[in-house]
């Protein structure tokens, strides 16, 4: 018996989490939402997708959000452990491109798309950690339905421990893919220039290299929107070193900003207002505007900062109930001159739609639960991404 003991334990720990995993599922089930409206255009929410998670202590939950109510989008535990949840836009290119579609990535940053093309890069390693990198292209026509690919193996010099992918700007026969990298605690930004035409690596240009110290950390931020698949001249993106205090407090050092032209490849240096500095991890990208959004005692305060004219622009605010409430920040995404704001009210979530050229509030609901009997109190609701389920 005393052979088998480990054997037993290890099953009954399997047995247990799965177990666990199965009963939390059955209770996330119960937990119903969908959106109240108050005020405005309720066609505005016609055809909207909020893709949220809910957590409530131990209870963790995907859930699609809209006006008819809510679904449970957490699949079988080894599917949470793969991480196979798809968003609405890949759920979108899966039923249209399902045989392109296979194998890959859920990563926005690995895509580009225009109303001809949908392309998907990737770097990968077969070797392990350290080695070189094969990049590979894979490009489908969506009026014709056929796709073509191709590898590039990099350069030998091109050796690390992961290369993580953010964005994919096309245009004039070049493919152009930001990226970090990592190998040994030294972090890079990457910008990789692809002809694609000939097929071959063009240029390999490094933006930022950071490396962390004995005594402090460094990190490269990038704050353009995830979910964007189309092309953004502009990213921006922050190069932040610190260190943690003895009591465990994060000190920052410094944290300077850089605008990044992908039109005529040019680095430039963006200074956020002092006032503003604490709000600089809000930050939004969108076009030719740099968003920074700030509660207020009556709701949000949006600034805003056009690139093209180099001036800060008069801020929008939209008003509304707001508790200022530390645990969960406000979810902003801002979509075709609109903007789409949840927020912590008293009585739940309120959901906002704007108008960002004149500041109306054009839709005004709240994100209510159905079945308050199996509401946690201290439950929080998380918003990864705001969609348009128009097919």
């Amino acid at each position: 018996m005393k052979k088998y003991w480990k054997t037993i334990l290890i099953s009954l720990i399997i047995v247990t989490t799965i177990g666990t995993y199965y009963m939390q599922q059955a209770i996330a089930k119960n937990i119903s939402f969908k959106i109240e409206s108050t005020s405005g255009n309720k066609g505005e929410i016609d055809n909207l997708i909020i893709h949220a998670i809910y957590q409530s202590r131990d209870i963790y939950s995907r859930l699609d959000i809209s006006k008819d109510g809510s679904s449970n989008q957490s699949g079988s535990f080894i599917g949470e452990l793969k991480g196979r949840y798809y968003p609405g836009m890949f759920q979108k290119y899966i039923q249209e491109h399902r045989k392109f579609m296979r194998g890959k990535e859920a990563n926005p940053g690995q895509y580009f798309e225009d109303e001809d093309r949908l392309i998907y890069t990737i770097f990968s390693n077969k070797e392990g950690r350290g080695d070189s990198f094969t990049l590979q292209i894979d490009i489908l026509d969506k009026n014709t339905n056929e796709s073509s690919s191709f590898e590039i193996n990099m350069p030998d010099q091109v050796r690390y421990d992961w290369i993580n992918e953010s964005d994919v700007y096309v245009e004039n026969g070049k493919i152009k893919i930001l990226a970090t990298s990592n190998l040994n605690n030294e972090e890079e930004l990457h910008l990789y220039t692809v002809d694609e035409n000939k097929k071959e690596l063009e240029q390999d240009s490094i933006i930022a290299k950071i490396e962390s110290e004995e005594l402090s950390r460094a990190n490269i931020y990038i704050f353009n929107e995830y979910n964007k698949v189309q092309n953004e001249n502009y990213f921006l993106y922050m190069v932040e070193k610190y260190k943690y205090l003895e009591d465990g407090e994060r000190k920052t050092i410094s944290s300077p900003m850089y605008l990044y032209n992908y039109l005529n490849n040019e680095v430039k240096e963006w200074t956020i207002p002092a006032e503003l500095k604490p709000y600089k991890n809000w930050i939004i990208l969108q076009g030719t505007d740099i968003f920074i959004p700030v509660r207020s005692t009556n709701g949000l305060v949006l600034n805003r900062y056009n690139i093209e004219k180099n001036q800060w622009e008069e801020p929008v605010s939209f008003k509304y109930p707001s508790i200022a409430n530390a645990k969960e920040k406000p979810s902003i995404q801002i979509t075709d001159g609109k903007l789409y704001l949840i927020d912590r009210v008293s009585d739940g979530h309120l959901f906002l739609i704007g108008d960002l050229r004149t500041g109306e509030s054009l839709y005004e609901g709240n994100i209510i639960i159905e079945n308050k009997d199996k509401l946690d109190a201290d439950y929080s609701l998380y918003i990864e991404q705001i969609y348009n389920n128009i097919h």
